[in-house]
């Protein structure tokens, strides 16, 4: 069975892939940032584009799963957790731990998924000229990345609740 954590580096591994190889699709110099209407008003070379992309899709999801992967090793004195006496009781900690480590690289999974989304709008965006960004799909991928997250954050502040 795959660990969330395993998935997660798939995925990372995956997203590099996906980003170098649509990345092919960009012109020489990239419209890397758009203005309100998705008018390009910001550019880069393409080998800029992708290192920063590829760096920013991979290493940031990872860099919410590692610091999980530390929580096991820090002393629950140290940890901020709602109810912590609770959940770090010896019965729990190494329970509560492991759901943690899960919940982050769900989150990266979701994060990494998401900044894939940015980068094939602006790929699309490259096929007018000039460039252009469909405002529309980034709106309705930021309303959904935002609602996944905040259910994300909810279901973590639940699991953390007062036990009854």
């Amino acid at each position: 069975m795959m660990t969330t954590t395993r998935m997660l580096l798939l995925v990372v591994v995956l997203a590099a892939f996906y980003i170098l190889a649509s990345g092919s699709a960009l012109p020489d110099v990239v419209a890397a940032h758009f203005r309100a209407g998705g008018a390009a008003d910001g550019a880069m070379t393409r080998g800029a584009y992708l290192t920063l992309m590829i760096g920013v899709a991979t290493v940031l999801p990872l860099l919410i799963v590692l610091p999980m992967r530390l929580v096991g090793r820090m002393p629950a004195a140290l940890l901020s957790l709602p109810n912590k006496h609770y959940w770090l009781a010896p019965e729990r900690v190494a329970q509560t731990r492991a759901w943690l480590a899960d919940q982050c690289a769900g989150y990266g999974i979701l994060l990494c998924v998401f900044l894939c989304y940015v980068h094939t709008l602006v790929v699309r965006a490259h096929a007018r000229t000039p460039p252009h960004l469909d405002e529309r799909l980034m709106f309705g991928g930021l309303v959904a990345f935002g609602i996944l997250a905040a259910t994300w954050l909810v279901r973590f502040l639940l699991h953390f609740r007062a036990p009854r």
